[in-house]
């Protein structure tokens, strides 16, 4: 479904959350073996493959990464915020926990970096709790919606992601013109006082997943549309010369 999306391509950045490495249960393993042929499908067409990690995939990647001499700063998007998923289902039971890792990284705040492991290390401190099997479409409510405050807290932050990411832009981008990354799920631009926050969004059901391209100076966001049952680049976004 994604080869068209490789065409042209000779560096592919996965921004986080490329397969479910903490999923419990038998379809974990399907996920890895998708997440591999995937690196096998690029491999095969000499694309440079680089894999940042994200809340889903903590366990291997690095948690940034730097292009056009640091003017771009991508991410998965959990070093955002201080307590990289405020939705996450599991939080209320480990908040103590969560406090003491964002109180541990609070001096590096200012560097990507740290952001990123304080991410990595919450990521590890939610212990996943499987939910009890139910047949759909109740296993999707379920899954997004409990517990009930879990649908505040993803309101708060789509409503506010955009000055959020400039933020983090401004304060951790260590001089870095633009943030791309995903992670909560609703793509977007984002501009202001000479910075650009770009969001990918994602594949998931009720959200639209954009890649961005950067060839030299020039960078595009575009959607990336289902024909088909192949993705292939749609509607451009955004158009920008660094």
């Amino acid at each position: 479904m994604l080869l068209p999306i490789f065409e042209e391509v000779d560096h592919l950045i996965l921004a986080g959350d490329v397969w479910q490495q903490r999923k419990v249960g038998p379809g974990r393993e399907v996920a890895r073996q998708m997440y591999e042929t995937l690196l096998s499908l690029a491999e095969e067409r000499g694309i440079e493959v680089e894999v940042l990690r994200g809340n889903h995939d903590p366990e291997g990647g690095k948690g940034v990464t730097w292009l056009v001499e640091k003017a771009v700063l991508v991410t998965h998007g959990d070093a955002v915020y201080d307590d990289a998923t405020p939705w996450s289902r599991e939080i209320g039971r480990y908040r103590k926990e969560v406090e003491a890792v964002v109180e541990k990284y609070e001096s590096q705040s200012h560097l990507a970096a740290a952001c990123a492991d304080r991410a990595k290390e919450i990521a590890l401190t939610l212990k996943v709790v499987p939910l009890p099997k139910l047949p759909p479409p109740f296993n999707f409510f379920a899954t997004a919606l409990w517990p009930p405050s879990r649908t505040f807290e993803m309101l708060r932050v789509w409503l506010g992601m955009g000055k959020r990411g400039l933020r983090f832009l401004e304060e951790s981008g260590e001089g870095a013109k633009v943030l791309i990354c995903g992670h909560f799920h609703q793509a977007g631009i984002w501009e202001e006082g000479g910075k650009l926050f770009v969001n990918t969004g994602s594949f998931m059901k009720g959200s639209r997943a954009w890649a961005v391209d950067l060839k030299e100076d020039r960078m595009t966001a575009r959607e990336l549309v289902l024909r088909e049952g192949k993705f292939g680049l749609g509607e451009v976004k955004g158009r920008w010369l660094l």
